[in-house]
């Protein structure tokens, strides 16, 4: 059954892996360690301490494994967006379909009579890493045959049968060995040379999605995208072949662009701009975006280049 339903995910463009459900202690254990030995920033600590959860959910069957499913997304949107009758055009982050490969699973499993819930507290990166399905980048982002970087991770509990599972150690993709590229991308150094563990608090993508004041030391030339940061994946040899997956066209028109401006709340959204934040994931940060659009606009009204 494991290996029908790989080649499902892989007919439907993803790829999936499936863990013993015993493996996840030895997870825990290893996360644990980790805490208690690693250099780990007040972020990371955070992590590792209050967002990873190892605890089974209460369910009306019994969990003998946990099935990761990567999931593409295009490399990034180019949207628009208008503000005193000024055209502005940006790039975006766009998030995978997640709704689309819960529904095959569900499909596929259900007729079979097993199950699944969602597990989203888990250390997914490193779980996928662990299972076979990727590999850590020097960046901390992983990759995935045939994908590259541009992908979420799902993962469910479930009651499919798994005795034995793949369980390989962490570790940092052999093309990575010899290459810089990212590490000399990156426009905060955050990238470290000697460990795939970066500094997350200068990292782009920390200090955009979190409202409030940019540090001093943040250069003007980092900003590029409404949210996150693309940089270090667009330049990666392991992406090449994928960075090209470009969403064309998203636009906002300027009684949007003014909504995303003022910091209103999801609810009051009309449903096209539920839509249109949704798919680009903007909705999961809006206390930052007026600040991250700001800027954007401001660098262009400066005629300065916002490039990857």
């Amino acid at each position: 059954m494991i290996e029908q339903l790989k080649q499902e995910a892989l007919r439907r463009g993803d790829r999936l892996q499936v863990v013993s459900i015993g493996r996840l202690s030895a997870l825990k254990h290893e996360i644990d360690f980790f805490i208690n030995t690693a250099d780990l920033n007040s972020f990371q600590k955070w992590i590792v301490g209050n967002l990873y959860k190892f605890e089974l959910p209460s369910v009306d069957f019994s969990i003998q494994s946990i099935i990761m499913v990567a999931i593409p997304h295009p490399a990034y949107a180019k949207v628009g967006f208008i503000r005193n009758g000024k055209a502005y055009n940006l790039m975006s982050n766009i998030m995978s379909d997640f709704e689309r490969s819960e529904n095959y699973l569900l499909d596929f499993l259900t007729p079979m009579n097993h199950h699944i819930v969602a597990a989203p507290n888990l250390p997914l990166k490193r779980l996928a890493v662990h299972s076979g399905l990727a590999a850590y980048g020097r960046n901390n982002i992983t990759y995935v045959d045939g994908l590259g970087s541009f992908l979420s991770y799902a993962a469910y509990f479930s009651d499919v049968p798994c005795n034995d599972s793949e369980w390989t150690e962490v570790r940092l993709s052999e093309r990575c060995t010899h290459c810089d590229i990212c590490l000399n991308k990156c426009p905060t150094n955050a990238i470290r040379k000697d460990t795939f563990l970066i500094d997350n608090e200068r990292c782009l993508s920390y200090l955009n999605e979190n409202p409030g004041e940019w540090p001093e030391w943040l250069p003007l030339s980092a900003h590029h995208c409404v949210y996150d940061c693309l940089k270090c994946q667009i330049v990666c040899p392991m992406n090449r072949g994928f960075a090209s997956n470009i969403v064309e066209s998203i636009k906002f028109s300027e009684e949007e662009t003014d909504i995303l401006l003022s910091g209103r709340g999801f609810d009051t959204y009309s449903d096209v701009l539920k839509h249109k934040t949704s798919v680009l994931g903007i909705n999961n940060w809006l206390a930052a975006i007026p600040r991250n659009l700001s800027i954007l606009f401001e660098l262009i009204d400066d005629h300065k280049e916002i490039h990857l």
